[in-house]
């Protein structure tokens, strides 16, 4: 409804300038020229109805563009449109078929006008230049009839002449007067008019120069909040993320994760542990060995010495000089004292393993009976190894001396 009523609007509109054109195009028809005057009113009166003429072209193809809408409406809607839309959207059509019709004969009038008034223009000129040639014509009756007139009507006539012909000029010289006041009017409101355009475009360019400023402003402030924004976004999640891992997520975790995870490793490094401890309790220790060896080698050179000075074949003990028994006393204490720091050494370090296999030995030095350790003692003596140790060991303590 309301497309309807501005279509209505906009071409009672356009009827109301046709309406004006009219009387525009019969003055054009009926157009005449004075004596002396130019064409230069006739052909603006012409461009005047001319410009209007197209203004009211271009909005008449306007409404044709709207009225044609209206007529290729989809069936369905037309027939949910009742009578009185109907009836006014063939109003509509019918007016604008009318204006353009209108339109069309006032172009054709307008055309008639122009020819009619040029016609008018012909008609008048050719006049005045019939009037100069009856004047002339006139003039020379009238020498004519001055020759039968007396010198006094000659002058008389002659006079007359001359103030007719002054105030043809002064008439004409008037209307070139008018006509260059005119022009310089309109020079002076072309030139106003040139100013005033001239001030707009100034205007118009300090403006955009400003708006430009202002849209790179605009578009800088733009860039640097959005990055501010986002950046502040995303230190929010961030810290959204944090409080909900720290709040909701870090206590199951711990529970359910790391301590169980914590759990398996101690229990694992405690298994690897024992399997450690248990092997090596397995192997035998390499400083209770040597400690072993060094109390028989120590123990072995006393046994062999007191065999070799109870057995020895054609030899008393009193064959052996202080002196040897001296340097034989000292080596064995050198050895006892390097024994008894071997166990020390061994005491102060002690180890699971030197203390189980301190229990091994203890063990089996206890499971062996006194029979079993009396036995060796009983059994009968081989005097040439024993005399062939017991110089052996002499003559390793002679070196080590």
């Amino acid at each position: 409804m309301s497309s309807l009523s501005a279509l209505q609007a906009r071409l009672k509109e356009l009827s109301t300038s046709l309406a004006q054109i009219h009387p525009l195009v019969s003055r054009l028809r009926n157009f005449t020229t004075a004596v002396g005057q130019g064409d230069e009113a006739r052909l603006e009166l012409g461009t005047e109805i001319h410009s209007l003429l197209k203004e009211a072209e271009v909005h008449l193809e306007v409404l044709k563009v709207d009225v044609e809408a209206l007529e290729t409406a989809p069936e369905g809607r037309r027939k949910g449109v009742d009578n009185e839309k109907e009836l006014e959207r063939e109003r509509v059509v019918a007016l604008a078929g009318r204006l353009a019709e209108d339109l069309k004969r006032t172009r054709g009038d307008f055309r008639n006008a122009q020819l009619q008034a040029k016609r008018n223009a012909e008609i008048a000129k050719r006049k005045e230049r019939e009037s100069l040639f009856s004047r002339s014509q006139s003039a020379e009756r009238k020498r004519e009839s001055t020759e039968k007139l007396t010198q006094d009507d000659v002058l008389l006539n002659s006079s007359s002449d001359v103030t007719a012909a002054l105030r043809r000029t002064h008439h004409l010289m008037q209307a070139e007067l008018s006509r260059s006041q005119f022009a310089q009017e309109t020079l002076e409101q072309s030139t106003a008019a040139l100013s005033s355009l001239s001030e707009s475009y100034t205007s118009l360019d300090t403006l955009l120069s400003s708006s430009r400023n202002l849209v790179g402003s605009l578009l800088r402030s733009q860039k640097s909040d959005t990055w501010y924004l986002e950046t502040a976004f995303y230190i929010l999640i961030g810290t959204i993320v944090w409080l909900l891992f720290r709040r909701i997520l870090y206590g199951p975790m711990w529970w359910l994760v790391w301590l169980p995870i914590r759990f398996a490793a101690k229990f694992v490094f405690t298994i690897l542990g024992a399997v450690g401890l248990s092997s090596k309790a397995v192997q035998p220790s390499p400083s209770a060995v040597p400690s072993a060896s060094l109390a028989q080698e120590a123990v072995v050179p006393t046994l062999e010495t007191e065999a070799n000075v109870q057995t020895a074949d054609g030899q008393a003990i009193w064959d052996i000089p202080p002196v040897a028994e001296a340097k034989e006393d000292r080596m064995i204490d050198h050895i006892g004292n390097m024994v008894e720091d071997n166990e020390v050494g061994s005491k102060e370090e002690p180890t699971e393993e030197n203390e189980q296999e301190e229990e091994v030995d203890e063990t089996n030095i206890d499971d062996i009976s006194l029979e079993e350790k009396q036995r060796p003692a009983e059994l009968p003596r081989n005097t040439k190894k024993r005399m062939y140790e017991a110089t052996e060991v002499l003559e390793n303590r002679k070196d080590e001396l």
